[in-house]
């Protein structure tokens, strides 16, 4: 186990929690690695004892390395991918390996993300880390407990509840790009049986794409975000928690670039072409009832989001490659969408020998999504500029449940299902601008979907010694079918079909151990996935006709997640994964596109790590401060060469982005100075390849580049 800790480290490996327990009174005492307990499976459990793969992060972690979103939080776990293509609706989100190959809809999403409970889409949320106790990410089909949409996993936040005691935190920072940053927390009783908590922030910076027609930065990205939470105890075994939030971000880059993008990275669009805003609103309650060997737990939640957006649809320096010119035309968008999730669950205690839980679950989401005053001068019969209304509605019963208990001397066996009823509908109005030339001047389609099905897991646990836990786990993941965003076949008098369920069949073998100093923790994983008919949208850039196809992959490999408290003052973490996934087969056996089998599921590499070194000791007093301490963490994040499409077009070259922070910190405030990538280092968020318009004319390459060096300073005050 050291040696295969030693190797990780060598690499580059992501970060679990780092919480160290140290005896302030004892200078002495050796620090500890700090226990982990989640929610991985609705209660409260220490992560060690869980029987499938969880990684964590606190958010003292999360603050202290400026992980502002979920975003950079996911980036710093090898084995999953994020992928934002051309705006935040495109987001793709992948584990192990697991997702769709290019996303349907809005609602193809293989990774459930929860926020005290409510689930959402990374379609549909923000994603902004704000005041959060800690993120999970639990890797492997977590429908048993999550529910719908979560065949390759879950991500879990929790965040701070209000407190019995007064506490709060003010932070800013200024940067580089006209970087800004303002947080405030305050937290403390209002009355003897009620506490409240108030989070806020806000922050902007420059993109760092220029806009070749006036020099300007192409937009500049701003976001803000609120969180309320009230926590009444009802009586010494009740109690009910309210959180409200607000979450907005406007201006994000969403234009594609031709590749290379040059230095700094160039759009040539009419400035002011592109905006956009998007905006979440969430609500849940949580009531909370104790029993003598059991909890009930009532989660009832509402959650908005609205999206406006406008953008060019051809960008100048990759059309002027293509067809010597750039053509004047414009997509404008408007989304909207409600969700609606109650849930009642009754769960053994916190340690209690024998876990258990069952539950129920009512999900409804409403979605609009609208193009609207878009035009196409090039192609006045782009069938996309026109006015376009869509309605989709999903409606979802569940009931579920899992036990743990023992089958022999220090071995447990795990029992988890859940049934699913989802019915789907949707409804598409399509209105001809006035230059279209198409004969049909308005179209309708209207389709609904039914399914029925059941996921479920079975896992086997065996605590080899006080040290040491073995688990074996098979689970049965499944993906919803649906309808496509973008269908346009029905404005031509052919059927728009719904797109097909996807299923996948995991397989986990793994090894959790702790030393008994508790100083190092090692886990390691092995795990083999078979996907069937998950998804894949063709898109033709040049009609702008899309076209749904289904295809099986399958993905194996291995992870490692080490931590390591050396000293008191020095701590070594991270992470690991080696992954191997490929595409099947073919579709209708023809290589629709070239997407064949034996291709690479894109945008996932075969290595990915990242290695975090956390120094803290104290300095001699000076300048007036009288106990000084210095805090350094620098984290490197591996991530190795991908397929940018699923035609294997061309890969992605690997890169290594180097992040520092270094801080002093008197008492309950620290300056603190930081640098992003800090090497400076140029790399792809994403890729595509568009052919050539005519035989024997040029293609291009498209993406966008990820941030280059940016370095800042901020000051955090606690109290």
């Amino acid at each position: 186990m050291l040696l295969a800790l030693a190797s990780a480290l060598s690499i580059g490996i992501p970060r679990i929690a780092t919480a160290v327990e140290a005896d302030d009174a004892k200078p002495d005492t050796p620090a500890t690695l700090g226990t982990v307990t989640v929610n991985a499976r609705r209660s409260a459990e220490q992560a060690k004892d869980i029987p499938f793969s969880v990684s964590t992060i606190s958010g003292d972690e999360a603050e202290a390395r400026r992980l502002h979103s979920l975003e950079d939080v996911l980036r710093q776990t090898p084995g999953v991918d994020f992928v934002v293509n051309m705006g935040a609706a495109n987001t793709t989100l992948r584990m192990r390996g697991v997702g769709a190959l290019q996303k349907v809809s809005g609602d193809d999403t293989s990774v459930v993300i929860n926020v005290d409970g409510m689930p959402m889409s990374a379609s549909n949320a923000t994603l902004n880390v704000l005041d959060v106790e800690r993120v999970e990410v639990l890797k492997g089909p977590q429908g048993t407990l999550f529910g719908r949409n979560s065949e390759a996993g879950a991500v879990n936040i929790v965040t701070r509840k209000p407190t019995r005691w007064f506490e709060g935190q003010a932070r800013a920072e200024l940067g580089q790009d006209h970087h800004r940053l303002l947080e405030g927390v305050v937290s403390g009783p209002l009355t003897e049986n009620l506490a409240a908590r108030l989070a806020v922030r806000g922050s902007g910076i420059d993109s760092q794409i220029e806009n070749m027609q006036d020099g300007q930065p192409l937009t500049k990205p701003r976001e803000t975000s609120a969180r309320a939470s009230l926590l009444w105890e009802i009586a010494p075994s009740t109690s009910l928690n309210l959180s409200a939030g607000r979450e907005s971000l406007k201006d994000r880059d969403w234009v594609y670039l031709l590749y290379p993008y040059g230095k700094p990275a160039l759009s040539d669009i009419p400035p002011g072409s592109e905006s956009n805003r998007r905006e979440v609103d969430r609500y849940t309650a949580e009531l909370t009832h104790r029993f003598d060997h059991s909890a009930l737990t009532l989660l009832s939640g509402y959650a908005r989001t609205n999206h406006r957006g406008t953008t060019p649809i051809y960008e100048g320096r990759t059309y002027t490659q293509l067809i010597g010119f750039r053509p004047d035309a414009s997509w404008s968008s408007r989304s909207n969408e409600k969700v609606f999730n109650h849930e009642l669950r009754l769960a053994s205690l916190p340690g209690a020998n024998l876990f258990w839980v069952v539950g129920a679950n009512l999900f409804r989401a409403d979605r609009e999504l609208d193009r609207i005053n878009s035009y196409d001068t090039f192609y006045p019969g782009n069938p996309t500029a026109s006015d376009t209304y869509r309605d989709f509605t999903t409606d979802s019963r569940a009931i579920f449940g899992e036990v743990t208990f023992p089958v022999a001397r220090a071995t447990k066996l795990t029992l988890g299902g859940r049934y699913t009823a989802e019915k789907k509908t949707y409804e598409a109005h399509w209105l001809a601008n006035a230059d279209n030339p198409s004969p049909i001047r308005e179209a309708r389609d209207s389709q609904k979907l039914s399914d029925n099905y059941a996921t479920g897991r079975i896992a086997l646990g065996h605590e080899l010694n006080k040290n040491t836990n073995l688990y074996g786990i098979y689970s049965r993941g499944y993906k919803a079918g649906g309808f496509d965003d973008e269908g346009i076949n029905f404005t031509s008098g052919m059927p728009d079909t719904p797109y097909k369920a996807g299923v996948v069949d995991s397989y986990e073998a793994g090894v959790k151990f702790e030393s008994t100093d508790k100083r190092l923790s090692l886990n390691t994983a092995l795990f083999f996935n078979q996907v069937k008919n998950d998804h894949l949208l063709m898109f033709d850039p040049q009609t702008m006709a899309t076209r749904k196809d289904n295809r099986d992959t399958e993905s194996r490999g291995v992870e490692i997640e080490a931590q390591w408290q050396i000293s008191r003052a020095l701590m070594l973490s991270g992470g690991l994964a080696y992954t191997r996934a490929r595409i099947k087969g073919t579709a209708d056996g023809n290589d629709t596109n070239g997407v064949r089998g034996g291709n690479g599921v894109p945008e996932v590499p075969r290595w990915g790590g990242t290695l975090t070194a956390s120094y803290q000791t104290p300095v001699p007093g000076a300048f007036g401060l009288a106990n000084p301490m210095l805090n350094i963490k620098v984290t490197n994040r591996y991530v190795g060469v991908r397929p940018a499409d699923p035609q294997n077009t061309f890969n992605l070259k690997a890169y290594n982005k180097l992040d520092l922070r270094v801080g002093i910190q008197n008492r309950n405030t620290e300056i603190y100075f930081w640098a992003d990538n800090l090497l400076d280092k140029q790399y792809d968020l994403y890729g595509y390849y568009i052919p050539p318009y005519v035989p024997g004319g040029s293609d291009a390459r498209i993406g966008a580049p990820g941030r280059g060096r940016s370095l800042g300073i901020g000051i955090n005050v606690m109290f």
